[in-house]
């Protein structure tokens, strides 16, 4: 395979990564299960398939984020570079946080809410709000997403391709306030992220498809 042929696999991937990306992460609050989590009704929304399946596409959708990162190395190595580097650094941290505490969230709470309904009673369920707001939890998923926020808003930075990858950026730092939205505005604030990763694959592929590709001597 040619050096060009190479570059345009690396393309390739990194669109694919952006976009499977979007859909896992719209997935995600879509599937997930609501509910007042601190009742039987709770513990089936633990219990359940669908729990640990959108907790799932969540690790997915960052890790294939800080990978569209790591193939746009790749893609285009020496158009600055050092942002993109230090994007993609800071987005292998982020994913290695953010992915030991949804790892508990999603396996421990699961088995929480399984015993809770074998031993048909609530009073377990007191255990998740101890394992979320668990100090070192805590702070791993606010270094998480301070990580990302700041992997993807460099990563705009290096690309230069318009609004779109500021919008998704704004979008992912709003990450930690969506929590606290209801069902609707999470699950709204998921399509909206699907777009601008989608956008922002596009972009990118437009810009480098066109008369304009070429290195940059910037």
């Amino acid at each position: 395979m040619s050096s060009q042929g190479i570059l345009n696999t690396y393309r390739t991937a990194r669109a694919a990564c952006l976009v499977i990306a979007g859909f896992a992460l719209a997935a995600y609050p879509l599937l997930r299960p609501y509910s007042d989590e601190e009742t039987l009704a709770g513990a089936q929304a633990y219990a359940s398939t669908a729990w640990v399946v959108s907790h799932l596409l969540a690790i997915l959708g960052f890790l294939l984020i800080a990978a569209a990162m790591l193939f746009d190395v790749a893609a285009r190595p020496t158009e600055r570079g050092g942002l993109r580097v230090a994007s993609t650094l800071s987005g292998t941290v982020a994913v290695t946080l953010l992915s030991l505490y949804y790892g508990f969230e999603c396996f421990a709470l699961h088995e929480i809410g399984r015993m809770a309904l074998a031993v048909n009673s609530a009073e377990g369920l007191a255990l998740a709000d101890q394992i979320r707001d668990n100090p070192f939890a805590l702070t791993l998923f606010g270094l998480g997403w301070l990580a990302l926020g700041v992997a993807v808003t460099l990563w705009a930075m290096a690309l230069r391709a318009g609004g779109v990858p500021a919008v998704f950026a704004a979008l992912v730092w709003l990450y930690l306030p969506v929590f606290f939205l209801p069902p609707a505005g999470r699950i709204g604030h998921g399509v909206l992220v699907l777009l601008a990763a989608a956008g922002t694959a596009w972009v990118i592929t437009s810009a480098e498809n066109g008369p304009s590709d070429r290195p940059a001597t910037g």
